[in-house]
């Protein structure tokens, strides 16, 4: 249960962090703080990913 709750909270917070992305237009500046910013997209990206996954695989224990 503790893998949902945790995968669910990762889909929410890095889609929250990707969506604003969207809407502000991808990075603004130039040179480390654009470079910053993309590589927090990434970690949106990838928390989306591994946050999906585990709030439908669950806790990989089969329920009888």
């Amino acid at each position: 249960m503790r893998n949902r709750i945790f995968g669910g909270i990762g889909v929410i917070w890095g889609g929250a962090i990707l969506v604003r992305a969207f809407l502000i237009g991808g990075p603004q500046g130039t040179g480390s703080y654009a470079a910053g910013q993309m590589g927090g997209f990434v970690f949106a990206g990838l928390l989306v990913l591994v946050g999906g996954y585990y709030l439908v695989k669950g806790d990989g224990k089969k329920q009888t």
